[in-house]
């Protein structure tokens, strides 16, 4: 993987021929250098990694929640559900780790999403996968503080179609203890139709 061969390179530096000495001493074998602080390449790896306001910003989101589900079938069926949710920090506040725990059609239903911000693409990143599928779900985005909303792009399976779509997906905030979660997909004509909506309310 690409991060793994950089952090090698960075503390790892080949130390080149061995090292000559006088006739009868023995040959001795080279200390790897290793980068500090001040290096260039350590500096850049160390702010990649670094924690910063836009990490804090999703300190709201921790939590236990409870969720009211509304799906809007294609055919303009409303289906409803309810579930839990509860997000926690994880990698030392760098990303959140959301469970999300309910049912769907009847069956329980069980959901495991992930998101933090990428200081290098300087966008959000969030990534979800469920029992509903096989596939996970990434996208990318960034949060408005003026009207105290997410919103985000990626890629949703379409299993009628037999291929994934692109959508967008929003997270409006009314208090520290409410938001809703909005989903946009193609609908049968090609424009954007509502597919899922989720309100989420702070479990006390």
């Amino acid at each position: 993987m690409k991060k793994q061969l950089g952090i090698a390179t960075l503390l790892l530096i080949p130390a080149g021929a061995a090292l000559a000495y006088s006739a009868g001493s023995q040959e001795k074998k080279a200390t790897p250098a290793v980068a500090t602080k001040d290096d260039p390449s350590m500096a850049k790896m160390m702010e990649f990694a670094k924690v910063g306001p836009s990490h804090k910003a999703l300190e709201v989101k921790v939590g236990k929640w409870t969720a009211s589900v509304k799906a809007f079938m294609p055919g303009g069926e409303t289906v409803e559900a309810n579930g839990s949710s509860e997000i926690q920090w994880i990698m030392d506040g760098r990303f959140l780790k959301d469970t999300f725990t309910g049912e769907w059609m009847g069956k329980p239903f069980h959901g495991e999403g992930r998101m933090g911000f990428d200081n290098l693409k300087k966008k959000y990143v969030s990534t979800w996968l469920d029992d509903a599928g096989t596939g996970i779900y990434f996208s990318e985005g960034a949060f408005d503080a003026a009207s105290k909303s997410f919103s985000f792009t990626g890629d949703s399976p379409d299993t009628d179609a037999g291929k994934y779509v692109k959508s967008r997906t929003t997270e409006k905030w009314t208090d520290n203890d409410h938001f809703t979660m909005q989903s946009f997909v193609p609908g049968p004509d090609g424009k954007e139709r509502l597919s899922m909506e989720i309100a989420y309310a702070r479990a006390h």
